[in-house]
């Protein structure tokens, strides 16, 4: 009665299973690689210099279609979506690593936005990236311990002054040594370093990074 439609026009209705009707995966601007997805790095003055594996499924920009997908998850209750979509950065990106090794860490979000949105995007991510790789989630690895307003009209600075200090790492889970840190979108990468400066108290040995987007 009621057809799935594309994730990105909700429009038109995919085929075999889909995501995006067609028209939709001509025109979305997929990351055709990891070395696309670094160079859209470029200019984050905040992204750990540290990391250099990191994966994404798409560019992002504002009025964009995938700027609608990321909306929809995080404050229309669509965690559907972030888990259909996970499944599609499992299947798309990291294939020439071995991650048997790996544990995903999801970038937190404060509990009491948790109880308003009734879930964590990342996690939901990482719940769809585990169904096709058969990796563990640490969910309780990493800690937010600020309830901040959203980041999205601040500046880059502003961004990353506001984070410091508003992550923890757990002092009761082991330390873990491969870890594949997941969010929804890469815009100044002061989240990312916000969470590294806190895993890195553990010394992992080695940090990928992978979101559904990064914006350019």
């Amino acid at each position: 009665m009621f057809p799935k439609l594309c994730y990105a026009c909700r429009e038109y209705e995919p085929l075999n299973n889909q995501l995006f009707c067609l028209s939709c995966q001509e025109r979305l601007p997929f990351v055709s690689s990891k070395e696309d997805a670094l160079a859209a790095l470029e200019g984050k003055d905040y992204f750990p210099e540290e990391i250099s594996d990191f994966s994404t499924l798409f560019y992002f920009t504002k009025d964009s279609h995938v700027a609608e997908i990321i909306h929809r998850i995080k404050y229309e209750g669509q965690y559907r979506m972030a888990k259909d979509l996970g499944v599609l950065l499992g299947e798309k990106i990291l294939l020439d690593q071995d991650l048997r090794k790996y544990t995903i860490v999801p970038v937190p979000i404060h509990n009491k936005r948790r109880k308003d949105r009734g879930y964590n995007q990342a996690e939901e991510i990482a719940k769809g990236f585990t169904m096709v790789r058969d990796i563990p989630i640490a969910n309780d690895y990493l800690i937010r311990t600020k309830h901040d307003k959203s980041q999205t009209a601040k500046d880059k600075n502003e961004r990353s002054e506001a984070l410091k200090h508003s992550f923890t790492i757990s002092p009761y889970h082991e330390r873990l040594s491969h870890i594949i840190l997941i969010d929804d979108v890469i815009t100044t990468g002061s989240t990312i370093n916000a969470c590294y400066t806190q895993l890195k108290k553990k010394s992992p040995t080695h940090v990928i990074v992978a979101s559904l987007g990064v914006s350019i």
